[in-house]
């Protein structure tokens, strides 16, 4: 989506999942004006109804939503981020396929979604992603392309702009290189900060797992009961 310039498109699959654990259960669409009011912020991206349903069309041309019309209403259905399946929470799970990481509440409230340029927002989601299982990261220009297809120029800008607001911080390793020109070599090491660095997330991790295991026992006792009651 970064290459194709789809930054509303990410922004809306982004809050598509997040609020996908209680919208699923919901019996009717959310209507058009609901999307447009948690998405619409002081600054930043503007939505209105037109660019709201490309946002949707650019993601179902992508393969990340099923679309289908309900008399007035859209029912959205997210699908899977590599567009294969369709999604299902990771609920705790480790393997592979569903492998994931969180982002705190802030990036909604403190309207980091809306402010954040593509780049930027980009960079956040890749850091956060290697970050998962560490407190900070090693990247390059190159490996981003390799890796994510992003080009070194989006990349920079990105990391930048996350540096000058306080949510990366950025640790300069120096190593011996014995066949370069000055006989050193530096690595950059990025980790994000405050309510986005590891151990935070590590923590809000931990409190989703505890949250989704008592959901699941209530659901499961309150089963129990209905079965028992028959």
């Amino acid at each position: 989506m970064v290459s194709q310039r789809k930054h509303r498109a990410l922004v809306l699959y982004m809050l598509l999942l997040a609020s996908w654990p209680w919208l699923a259960e919901r019996r009717d669409p959310l209507q058009g004006d609901v999307w447009i009011r948690a998405l619409t912020t002081s600054k930043g991206l503007t939505w209105t109804a037109s660019s709201l349903s490309r946002a949707w069309g650019d993601l179902a041309d992508l393969g990340l939503v099923e679309k289908k019309r309900e008399e007035r209403l859209l029912r959205v259905v997210p699908r899977r981020e590599d567009a294969a399946v369709p999604y299902d929470p990771p609920r705790g799970r480790t393997d592979r396929w569903n492998a994931y990481f969180v982002l705190p509440d802030s990036f909604w409230l403190d309207e980091h979604f809306a402010h954040l340029s593509l780049p930027a927002l980009a960079m956040l989601l890749i850091v956060a992603k290697e970050t998962n299982a560490k407190a900070e990261t090693w990247l390059t220009y190159e490996n981003c392309d390799e890796w994510y297809g992003l080009k070194p120029q989006t990349v920079k800008k990105g990391l930048k702009e996350l540096q000058t607001i306080g949510l990366l911080h950025r640790r300069i390793e120096k190593l011996k290189a014995p066949l370069s020109p000055t006989g050193w070599t530096v690595r950059m090491w990025y980790s994000l900060t405050g309510d986005f660095g590891y151990e935070a997330r590590v923590a809000l991790r931990k409190r989703a797992a505890g949250e989704l295991q008592s959901r699941i026992a209530k659901t499961s006792t309150k089963n129990t009961k209905e079965v028992s009651a028959r």
